[in-house]
């Protein structure tokens, strides 16, 4: 194992885990601008992990990064949210539908032990962090099968991003009921090779998921 090469990963990954964290709690503010320098000395880390983990952190949509001068903190406004669940929300159907024709039945067969398992931690009320994870991982199973890589990329651009949000402000209780649904839902298009409903379903399913995070986080100030 090379140590080195994975005591970088841990740094960069801790520090982007720091940043992101201090941004989600408001203790870095929206639209405030932050420095390589700043969270050196905040840390104590090298350069090189910061300046992975703010690329890292400006591909996942939280900052963007100024030429010479650090980054800039994105304020993560209902209009910023609504139009990457939009963007999402197309992307997704073609990803969905193009993977149609390619998905197996043991595929199938993983997307229904998925989702049973999301169906169970319902139930249970599990933490909404492990149903961020099995949710990911049910798309996955879908769309990883429509040779489209750049649709691929899309889709994963904003994952850490509404991850973090999930985690932080939760699910609707309505909102865990309708998504194992719509799941179940889709698993049956796929089932029954009907592409358009397929469609339907995944765009309303990318609706849901956006209203119901709006909400939260409007409840939760």
């Amino acid at each position: 194992m090379d140590v080195t090469k994975s005591a970088k990963v841990t740094a960069y990954a801790q520090v982007k885990d720091w940043i992101k964290e201090s941004i989600l709690s408001g203790e870095i503010p929206a639209g405030s601008r932050i420095t390589v320098a700043e969270i050196i000395e905040k840390y104590g880390v090298s350069q090189m992990p910061v300046r992975e983990a703010f690329q890292i952190l400006q591909g996942e949509g939280f900052i963007e990064l100024l030429p010479h001068r650090g980054a800039r903190v994105l304020s993560l406004t209902p209009q910023y949210l609504a139009n990457i669940y939009e963007i999402r929300g197309v992307v997704e159907g073609l990803l969905a539908k193009r993977s149609m024709p390619n998905l197996t039945l043991s595929g199938l067969n993983r997307l229904k032990e998925l989702n049973r398992q999301m169906e169970a931690m319902v139930g249970e009320g599990i933490a909404a962090e492990e149903l961020v994870k099995l949710d990911r991982q049910f798309h996955v199973a879908i769309y990883e099968n429509s040779n489209n890589p750049e649709g691929m990329q899309i889709y994963e651009k904003y994952v850490g991003l509404i991850g973090s949000l999930r985690n932080k402000y939760g699910y609707g209780t309505q909102r865990l009921g309708d998504m194992v649904k719509q799941h179940w839902l889709m698993i049956e298009a796929l089932q029954n090779q009907d592409a358009d409903t397929l469609v339907q379903i995944v765009h309303a399913h990318s609706e849901g998921a956006k209203l119901d995070l709006l909400n939260a986080m409007e409840a939760k100030g």
